[in-house]
């Protein structure tokens, strides 16, 4: 069996060539596997963006649809006013029927926290990262404003029932819930309107998805309850 020995060097130029080529065959290495690296990121990276769009698409549904039903809000606000101001003149309240309640909607981005989980958020450039983490932390304060106000107007449905007498001290807890409830309804109003503004400059979504997620919101699939009137409970 024939062993092939190394040839000698017979000169510098010869050993600089050599090692020139092992230097070469390891950058080419390196950088394919970069490249793949590099790849894989994006893909994540794709993947997290894809899930944001989605979830940003619904953020600016629930926020139209809160647009929408502002006035219906403002009419139960003041019917409610009106109900209050005649009760503390007789102090006694009338039959009310159900008042209605908001339609309870998700607003957390929680595909922000999926993403940062993935490991894809330290492949973002950073203007992005700080984008995304302030629309994240938009829907906590959403979320926590929209649950202070079905709080409140929760609270507001033990004036429904039949004719009663009605104390000061109860007149003065119904407008103090009352005054709370709209307050929080416009603060969710305020917060999702902003946060709007947000997710368009992120560019996720485009003319038209944004076009159709507000289409959505203005003619959502549930009911409408806060677009009903206080009718009077005839019990």
């Amino acid at each position: 069996m024939d062993i092939h020995k190394p040839k000698p060097w017979h000169d510098w130029r010869e050993f600089l060539k050599e090692i020139g080529t092992i230097v070469i065959g390891v950058l080419i290495a390196l950088a394919g596997e970069q490249a793949v690296e590099a790849g894989r990121h994006r893909e994540i990276v794709a993947r997290g963006e894809d899930a944001l769009a989605d979830n940003f698409g619904r953020f600016v549904e629930y926020t139209a649809q809160i647009e929408q039903e502002a006035p219906c809000m403002a009419a139960r606000a003041a019917e409610l006013r009106t109900i209050l101001d005649r009760a503390g003149e007789t102090r006694r309240l009338p039959a009310i029927a159900a008042i209605p309640q908001p339609y309870p909607l998700p607003w957390q981005i929680d595909t922000w926290e999926a993403m940062v989980a993935s490991g894809a958020a330290p492949y973002l450039p950073q203007a992005k990262t700080v984008l995304y983490s302030r629309i994240a932390m938009s829907g906590v304060d959403l979320y926590n404003a929209a649950t202070n106000e079905w709080t409140e107007w929760g609270a507001l449905r033990s004036l429904s029932g039949p004719a009663r007498g009605f104390s000061e001290t109860e007149e003065a807890r119904a407008r103090d819930t009352l005054a709370r409830a709209v307050e929080q309804a416009g603060r969710v109003r305020f917060i999702a309107e902003h946060t709007v503004e947000r997710i368009q400059g992120t560019r996720l979504l485009d003319q038209k998805a944004f076009d159709q997620a507000a289409w959505r919101g203005r003619h959502p699939s549930h009911p409408v309850t806060m677009c009903q009137a206080i009718a009077a409970d005839e019990r």
